[in-house]
């Protein structure tokens, strides 16, 4: 039976994604495969970043998240929601800041300390914990987001012809399902109290 100290899961990142990356069996081999898959689904990238934006303005509770708040961006805030669209200059940063979250997902060799630290800064920005403290948007907004990205990205694999065969295509499913997983947990060790 592995040990695993319950408090340094709280106060050591590296510590947390050992465990939970453990737990899920995600791998070097896992970090492989959506590096391999990378080449195929980056130029699809855009179009889902287009549709979790349009999901997120189907909704006036997440449309509203933007209307509230800065979210990084120097111009005016909206009001009402109905004010804002996808076309906005904020929200085409903000599609932008997404585009680059999902590509770097897919090309990052190297799960350092440096990129853990990035994965779990987006939970912190989320939750209003960080400097900036410009953000806050409520846990079921940011998982629900998580679990479309997830899906569109799965869909991608399975749905779209990348040229893969069909055990590539199985194991990239099974990593990508594994990453956003692990970085659910990044959100919630900012939103949920320990």
């Amino acid at each position: 039976m592995d040990h695993v100290d319950a408090d340094k899961l709280n106060t050591d990142l590296r510590y947390r994604f050992d465990y939970v990356a453990k737990f899920l069996n995600f791998t070097k081999t896992d970090i492989q495969l959506l590096n391999t898959v990378a080449p195929k689904l980056v130029p699809l990238v855009p179009t889902a970043v287009d549709a979790i934006y349009d999901k997120l303005f189907s909704f006036d509770v997440t449309k509203g998240v933007f209307a509230k708040h800065k979210v990084n961006f120097q111009g005016a805030t909206a009001d009402p929601p109905d004010s804002l669209n996808l076309t906005a200059e904020r929200i085409a940063a903000l599609k932008e800041s997404l585009d680059k979250y999902l590509k770097k997902v897919l090309t990052q060799e190297e799960w350092d300390d440096g990129f853990l630290g990035y994965l779990s800064h987006l939970g912190k920005v989320h939750a209003n914990k960080a400097d900036s403290k410009n953000i806050d948007v409520n846990y079921i907004h940011m998982n629900a987001t998580l679990g479309l990205s997830e899906h569109i990205l799965i869909d991608a694999i399975l749905n779209h012809d990348l040229g893969l065969d069909a055990k590539t295509k199985s194991d990239a499913v099974l990593a990508v399902n594994k990453f956003f997983w692990i970085q659910n947990d990044l959100f919630t060790m900012h939103y949920v109290p320990h």
